[in-house]
């Protein structure tokens, strides 16, 4: 039997094979300003048009409300020259709560609620936004949601800056400081990119004097973390527990009171991003304190590969390894830290150490290859280049991978 197509059939049968639609194009966004002073409302623009069409709403001054959104491809866009801000007037209710998805937040000032904004959907864009006071976080993504910070402001928020649990984000050209717990808390099997955008180029942000740790990482979730400044946290620069980090290149965890690094039963990488990412190098300095060993640190079981790291200045040992913690230290560079009095190391008044090994803890040092002949170098630190606190604890060395003329007191080196 002999079957006739006609000339648009088997086009669109070419386009179909090729990927390509013959659908009409999206519609155009409709768009509808709100005037806050005059009593206008950001809930009732979401609930006009038609819920098909992509929306774009235009903010004028302060409008005093909650706002939930529930249809898709929605922004919501402080309108140029008007300060656009939400402020929640419920301190129960979330300011902003995300439950649709592609939504774009921009331009916008958000403060007041319990959150600042919740995402609970998928594609949310947070962008040219400033989000501060509010009750509790100032963002929190939940509930397998996913979505990005870029060019944000996130600050003096009453717990944690940003909150990533059970979801995926991406934070990057931002500036994370002044809140009263974390600065980005990363929990129960979440994962976010820090300072890293999709495309693997970085994009770094500055975390600065948040109340307890810059970045926390925990109960099984993921983070990689590159070109971001961490500096005069109250507890930890980056802190990972039950979890992992990726710390690629280009961060300066400077100046925190606690370690610039601390892992607990956790696995950190330092310092071996992917090609071509531009730089190794991750510096980590003037960190510690009387109560918190300064540049590294490891605890119950941590792992740790460091590699391409500058660790300089900091109070107590350089690498503290504790509890059948391990280590593997590459291309390095440990000096000038120095000793501190206080009782995080027992036994001795002076832990200036470049490497402190303690209860059943191993390092291995090693080149970057059998090509590249790059030692870690030790120098200049108020205690031991290599310290073993007992006979549990071991120091491997491969030939060549260490220069220092600092003592060593560890066996095998």
């Amino acid at each position: 039997m002999n079957v006739r197509h006609s000339h648009a059939t088997i086009v669109s049968a070419i386009l179909l094979v090729l990927g390509c639609s013959t659908a009409t194009a999206a519609p155009p966004a409709k768009t509808m300003t709100v005037d806050c002073a005059s009593g206008q409302t950001i809930a009732d623009a979401l609930n006009k048009g038609n819920t098909d069409q992509p929306l774009l709403v235009l903010i004028r001054g302060t409008c005093n409300e909650s706002v939930r959104i529930e249809r898709s491809d929605v922004t919501l866009s402080g309108e140029i020259g008007f300060d656009g801000t939400i402020n929640g007037p419920d301190s129960s209710i979330d300011t902003v709560t995300v439950v649709a998805n592609r939504v774009t937040i921009e331009g916008l000032r958000v403060s007041g609620g319990r959150n600042g904004v919740t995402a609970l959907g998928l594609g949310l864009t947070l962008r040219d936004t400033t989000i501060q006071a509010t009750g509790r976080n100032g963002i929190s993504f939940a509930n397998g949601a996913a979505g990005l910070v870029d060019h944000c402001v996130i600050r003096s928020n009453a717990r944690d800056g940003i909150g990533v649990e059970t979801s995926q984000a991406t934070i990057i050209n931002s500036d994370v400081s002044d809140n009263v717990r974390d600065g980005i808390l990363i929990n129960n099997a979440g994962a976010a990119r820090i300072g890293v955008d999709p495309r693997n180029d970085g994009a770094g942000n500055t975390i600065q004097r948040n109340g307890r740790n810059g970045i926390n990482v925990v109960f099984s979730a993921a983070a990689i973390v590159a070109m971001n400044n961490v500096a005069n946290n109250a507890l930890s620069g980056i802190s990972v527990s039950s979890a992992s980090a990726d710390v690629w290149g280009g961060n300066e965890v400077l100046d925190n009171t606690g370690q610039g690094i601390f892992a607990t039963r956790a696995s950190v990488q330092i310092g071996n991003p992917p090609a071509p990412f531009p730089t190794t190098i991750n510096t980590i300095s003037r960190n510690g304190s009387a109560r918190a060993a300064g540049g590294i640190s490891g605890f119950l079981g941590a792992a740790f590969v460091i590699r391409d790291a500058v660790i300089s200045e900091n109070k107590g040992a350089g690498v503290l390894l504790n509890l059948r913690s391990t280590g593997q230290l590459i291309a390095s560079t440990i000096s000038d830290n120095r000793a501190v009095a206080g009782g995080f190391c027992p036994g001795s008044t002076t832990c200036g150490d470049a490497v402190r090994l303690s209860l059943g803890s191993g390092l291995l040092t090693t080149l970057p290859s059998p090509t590249t002949p790059t030692p870690t170098v030790i120098s200049g630190n108020d205690g031991a280049a290599f310290s073993c606190t007992d006979q549990e604890s071991s120091l491997a060395s491969a030939p060549g991978s260490v220069v220092t003329t600092q003592t060593n007191d560890c066996s095998f080196f």
